[in-house]
């Protein structure tokens, strides 16, 4: 979209801000036949990234009067998405208001076109004095929904940001800015997964990888693994110990079981990955062939398995029958990464860097290309259960 194009949309966005905000302005003390034409600038440090469905990111726009009387200005903001951006809290921004310090969301109305999904915001009121600057500390961030409440199908590759400076009353094009900030997310893949498992026998181990590449740190997250209803999962603690997850299932009668790694309404940090030990034992009735440990995110889940979602293909174990008079601890074959056995859970990018994962395909998260629009959904196995948004 040419520049133009968007200095249109934001005039045209301008005029439905006030009226979406009751035309509450307030024209400055002085009019503008007595100031003359305004003066000012904008300059904006926005975020390169954020991440999908996890916390705001802080950024800055700071207002520049270049006149010779004080005026109050108003900020007007739009972002542009790709179809498919959810209509409810999929963007949000918030300001700290400099006169009283205290944080307010900016009011968005959502507007769904053919090519692109935009929201529109205005901010009121910002008095700046001559020769003088009033910086805007700010938050941007790609919700996906409520806490408790995620968006399961939906997404973006990048959000487009305009801001625009003008005076109350009039319109003018003061000063307009735009910024393309990334859209990435958490993901989870695994590494060191076996190849075979013994029904009945030992259990195998691997780990389970974590990671947050997103300046967004991420609440109310699940992270989970499906597996066979016959296996056992358990996951090694800070102590030592291993401890027997809780199976977890939702409606879907053909879903496998899924258990949360660090219980539901987790958490991990910006830049962060978490490296967890996991061992899988399969009983005496597993069936014999192969079957598949599928790890997914979830975030701001309403009930289990239902909110915005990042899957992994996983991996795949064979379930062997045991020799005879004997049960055989699992081997590492061409499914898993090597050998290597890796520390308890842990924590930190060098753990990550650590852990090679070993999922099918890269994991389902933000696709580089710029044109189709993004589902985020599971794209594991048919029996995995769906994403779904929960109402």
């Amino acid at each position: 979209m040419s520049a133009n194009t968007r200095s249109r949309r934001l005039v045209a966005a301008a005029a439905l801000g006030v009226a979406a905000l009751g035309g509450s302005l307030a024209v400055p003390a002085q009019a503008a036949s007595a100031q003359g034409a305004p003066h000012g600038t904008l300059a904006v440090q926005a975020p390169a990234t954020v991440g999908l469905a996890g916390q705001p990111v802080a950024f800055t726009e700071t207002v520049t009067n270049t006149g010779t009387e004080t005026t109050t200005y108003t900020l007007v903001l739009q972002t542009e998405t790709e179809p498919g951006t959810p209509r409810q809290h999929a963007i949000t921004i918030d300001y700290e208001d400099p006169a009283n310090g205290t944080w307010k969301s900016v009011p968005l109305d959502f507007y769904d076109g053919e090519t692109d999904v935009t929201y529109n915001g205005t901010i009121n009121g910002i008095t700046v004095a001559p020769g003088r600057s009033v910086k805007l500390d700010m938050r941007i961030g790609a919700p996906m929904g409520m806490p408790h409440d995620g968006a399961g199908n939906g997404g973006f590759r990048s959000i487009t940001l305009g801001s625009r400076l003008t005076e109350p009353g009039s319109w003018p094009r003061l000063d307009e800015r735009f910024a393309k900030i990334g859209v990435d997310s958490v993901s989870t893949s695994l590494a060191h997964l076996p190849a075979t498992a013994v029904a009945g026998g030992e259990p195998i181990e691997f780990d389970a990888v974590l990671t947050n590449p997103t300046p967004s740190a991420y609440a109310n997250l699940g992270n989970v693994l499906f597996t066979d209803p016959h296996a056992t999962v358990q996951v090694r603690t800070a102590d030592g110990r291993w401890t027997t997850l809780k199976k977890v299932s939702d409606a879907d009668p053909d879903g496998k079981p899924g258990v949360y790694l660090q219980g539901r309404d987790s958490s991990i940090g910006a830049h962060k990955t978490t490296v967890t030990r996991v061992r899988v034992s399969y009983d005496a009735t597993t069936p014999l062939g192969a079957t598949k440990i599928n790890p997914c995110v979830f975030v701001n889940e309403s009930t289990p398995f239902h909110g915005t979602t990042m899957c992994a293909q996983g991996g795949t174990v064979t379930v062997i029958a045991p020799a005879k008079g004997s049960a055989t601890p699992g081997t590492t074959g061409a499914s898993g990464s090597g050998t290597k056995q890796g520390a308890g859970s842990t924590s930190g990018t060098a753990a990550g860097a650590a852990a090679k994962p070993a999922t099918d395909t890269a994991p389902v998260a933000a696709p580089a290309t710029d044109t189709a629009p993004v589902t985020i959904t599971h794209r594991s196995a048919p029996s995995v259960p769906g994403a779904r948004r929960h109402s």
